[in-house]
């Protein structure tokens, strides 16, 4: 079946268009992970201090999550295919500038690109499914969506590292930057333009906006579930995505490739309980109770994480599954604060749920930085990178357990039983702001 008959054919171009674009989201995750695997080469060549380093993931989830509010209107202006590929061009050059620096503020520049192009990838995904696929489909594509690019970044550590050890880290960005130019080519070719009778929108859109940002921010469970949010997914945002291959390298006397691939395994837990944790405490009326089970979980498991004297690769392998699984809690808060919100809200309160949560994980990658050049002992590695010995580390993210243990304190102000409301599915493509 050649393109001329796939857009004759409107079922299956939409199918395969939801493919694109979850190819997208998985290579965005792809990049997101990056500074983690070359942890080793990044802090050698430009001599990052903890900080620093650090900087290179808060920036993504800065420039992320600054276009998670207002990313229903732009969709809805523009249309999927204008706004995947300009986010697909914002991501590669982000990727050729990270490659191509020679300071500091270049990588990070890239990094702000590369988040900046990231955001969108989920929700154009969304809007597809809920515009174009049947209505039954909707819950079941927007999970495999969200699995699409969890396993990615779980089977991509590996990848990474072999490229790394071959061809070096700028020409394994090049790479990436070259599956982004395919992932484009494909979009340019198959995903269908939107119709302009899809794009109006109503005058009085601002208003509306202004109104829903006040009618949300006004309700106390919403913020809530925001800042347990943010407890719950910060294991993820620095133990996956920046520090969590240094810290198995030294804590465990890992060599990079092992410690890359185990740490990735938070993902796969990720995939599980992102899918099974929200559907669960909502069918069962049980939210507060499942995010207290999960912070409790995540207590234990960071605990023993952290200050374990040693585990073997089964065990860790365990432990960063079951830290992935409790961090689904994430995904509990998304639907019990848009279930708390009006369809005519629904999309606006994700944003803005998925805003603080993007905002408070950069926030807590910096302060974990910065503890950790505050309290380094003025000695230097092999490479002449700063040396951050386990203990440092795992001093460092203490401070997680505690942000956990706030959320599980937090967690008992909300309603003691709350149902899923019987309206229009929480999503940003229908909402009529």
């Amino acid at each position: 079946m050649n393109i001329f008959t796939l857009h004759k054919n409107k079922a299956a171009i939409f199918y395969l268009a939801w493919a694109i674009i979850a190819a997208f989201y998985c290579y965005q995750y792809i990049l997101r992970i990056c500074p983690g695997v070359m942890v080793v080469e990044l802090r050698q060549v430009f001599k990052l201090t903890a900080q620093e380093f650090s900087s290179l993931g808060a920036i993504y989830l800065f420039s992320y999550s600054l276009l998670q509010i207002p990313l229903g209107f732009i969709l809805d202006r523009m249309g999927v295919k204008r706004v995947i590929t300009f986010a697909i061009l914002i991501c590669i050059a982000g990727t050729y500038l990270f490659a191509y620096a020679t300071d500091i503020w270049m990588l990070q520049l890239g990094r702000f690109l590369i988040g900046l192009g990231s955001a969108p990838a989920f929700i154009c995904a969304l809007k597809l499914v809920y515009d174009h696929l049947p209505e039954k489909y909707c819950g079941l594509f927007m999970g495999i969506t969200l699995s699409v690019g969890t396993l990615g970044a779980l089977v991509s550590g590996k990848f990474l590292v072999s490229l790394l050890d071959n061809q070096g880290w700028q020409h394994t960005l090049l790479i990436c930057a070259g599956l982004g130019a395919l992932i484009l080519l494909l979009v340019l070719a198959i995903i269908p333009k939107q119709k302009k009778s899809l794009t109006s929108m109503h005058l009085d859109t601002w208003e509306q906006f202004r109104q829903g940002l006040k009618a949300i921010f006004k309700q106390q469970d919403i913020l809530l579930y925001s800042i347990i949010a943010i407890s719950v997914y910060t294991p993820l945002c620095v133990l996956a995505d920046l520090w969590g291959t240094a810290f198995l390298m030294e804590k465990f006397s890992l060599p990079r490739a092992s410690a890359a691939e185990l740490s990735l395994n938070l993902y796969s837990g990720l995939t599980l309980g992102s899918l099974v944790l929200p559907w669960l405490s909502l069918k069962w009326g049980k939210v507060r109770h499942v995010i207290q089970i999960c912070g409790l979980g995540l207590i234990i498991s960071m605990g023993v994480l952290l200050y374990a004297d040693s585990l073997e690769i089964w065990q860790l392998t365990f432990l960063l599954t079951s830290i992935g699984l409790f961090c689904g809690a994430e995904m509990i808060c998304f639907a019990g604060a848009v279930a708390l919100s009006p369809s005519s809200h629904s999309g606006l309160t994700l944003g803005v749920v998925n805003t603080l949560n993007m905002l408070g994980g950069a926030i807590v990658q910096q302060l974990i930085g910065w503890y950790l050049d505050l309290n380094w002992k003025g000695e230097y590695s092999l490479d002449g990178a700063r040396y951050y010995d386990a203990s440092d580390l795992s001093a460092a993210f203490s401070f997680l357990i505690i942000m956990i243990f706030v959320c599980c304190l937090l967690s008992v102000k909300l309603a003691k039983r709350q149902q899923t409301k019987q309206n229009t599915p929480a999503h940003v493509v229908h909402d009529p702001l």
